[in-house]
This record gives C-alpha cells, structure tokens and sequence, in this order.
C-alpha cells in the first residue's frame, strides 16, 4: 500500500510541468518551497522562495516527509529516519568484563564509537588479584592495558556482530623450577616477567536499552612473555572469552 501511494505522488509530480521549484514536505502537512537544498547526514539546509534576504535555513531530517525536485526527483526520508533512530546508540561505552573474574583478573574498558557507528576504539586496563589459573594460561596477569580495534559491518543496531585485531601489554608472573627442598619434592619460584599479547576478537552485543549492553566475545592469538625459564614458551599461542556488561553514555 505504501509503494503505491509513492508510486502515485511520484507520477503527480512528474506530470507537474507547472511545478518549477523544490518542495520541502514536512510530516506535520506543512509544506515549503525552497531553493539551493543541501542534503546532510542529519540536517537539510535550504533558502526560502519567499525570503528576500536569502538566509540559509536549517530543519531536522526526521521532520521532512520528502522532498520533491524541480527536475523530477523525489527523495522520501521515512525510512532514513527509521535507520537514524535505529543507530541513535549513545557513542561511549564503559565495559565491566564479568567472565575475567573466573580468570582472576578485574577488567574494564572504555570504548568510543566513530563513523556512524562503524569502527570503535577500545582502550581495556586489568589488574591480576591472584594465581592458579591452570588451563587457561601458565602466565599469570599483574596488570596490562593496551588497543583494540572493533569493526561493526551493520553498525549499532539492537544486536551486532563486531571484528577486529587488539594488542595488550603489560606485566605478570610464572612459576619455574628453581631446585629441591629434597631429594623427592621440586621447588619453585615466582618471577616477574614483560607480557605482549595479539588477539583478534570476534563478538556479538545485544542492547535491549540504549544504555545497556550485553556482549559476548571469542578471542584467539598469540602471546609472548620475556623470559629465562626452560618450562615457560617465550611464544604460545592463546585464546580468550569474555562476557561483558556494557554502559552507554
């Protein structure tokens, strides 16, 4: 029924050969007619016909219905505005990353939106509390920060997929072989060492609220740590799962 609606507003406007001016038609019924339009992300700039002075004029996009053309085109902003109000998230997000606790790590992150919510730069800082965490790293975490780089193919709709490579460094600690108590029973240390770690990241958040996220998050990459220990690889590849509860400001 809309389609066809459209397809007779465009035929009328098309046989109009009177018509020699661009028409700004609003969703209120008002309608304006205009000159030199300029067509913006969020704003349309126009000249009134009948203001003399000739004073640029500014109006919201979501309050114009469509816009018809004095060379025959017409442009319908009904579905532009239901894609704005789509992506209307707020830019900063602050990340508590609960699935980190298991791994004795407190972690958040701050993480800006850019582009119309393509790309988002993610800035994480983590503080190991404790140690034996077997079976996910033998490196334990002291404290790390770093970058990470968050692609969004269909930007910040209620529930997105998101990609992108992160890098952390910082500092942690690892247990070596270090001699005997006794002739049966091993002895080892602890030791401070330099960590790099290179991710790349693949999620999907769910935002029931604009203030509100939920994203889940699968990691995989390498990491190297600097060290001396003939029981800890320099090199290791590693992977990595976080669950995280999102503020949007």
């Amino acid at each position: 029924m809309k389609k066809l609606i459209r397809i007779i507003v465009v035929i009328f406007f098309m046989s109009s050969s009177i018509q020699a001016q661009d028409m700004i038609y609003k969703k209120d019924g008002n309608k304006i007619s205009v000159h030199n339009i300029e067509v913006l992300d969020n704003l349309t700039k126009y000249v009134k016909d009948a203001d003399s002075s000739g004073s640029t004029m500014l109006i919201n996009n979501d309050e114009i219905s469509f816009i018809s053309f004095k060379n025959g085109d017409i442009r319908f902003f009904e579905k532009e505005s239901r894609a704005i109000q789509r992506y209307n998230f707020k830019k900063n997000l602050i990340n508590y990353h609960l699935f980190d606790l298991i791994v004795n790590n407190f972690k958040i992150s701050y993480e800006r939106i850019l582009l119309n919510g393509k790309i988002g730069i993610q800035i994480p800082f983590a503080i190991g509390y404790g140690n034996d965490i077997s079976g996910f790293d033998d490196v334990d975490n002291k404290f790390y920060t770093g970058l990470a780089l968050n692609f969004y193919p269909t930007g910040q709709g209620k529930v997105r997929y998101f990609m992108g490579p992160a890098v952390n460094v910082g500092t942690g600690n690892y247990e070596d072989y270090n001699g005997y108590y006794n002739s049966s029973e091993p002895y080892y240390g602890t030791y401070d060492t330099f960590i790099l770690r290179f991710y790349v990241n693949n999620g999907v958040m769910f935002s029931p609220i604009p203030e509100l996220s939920l994203s889940a998050v699968g990691s995989i990459g390498i990491r190297y740590v600097e060290n001396n220990s003939s029981t800890i690889e320099s090199v290791k590849t590693v992977g990595a799962f976080s669950f995280n509860l999102s503020y949007r400001f």
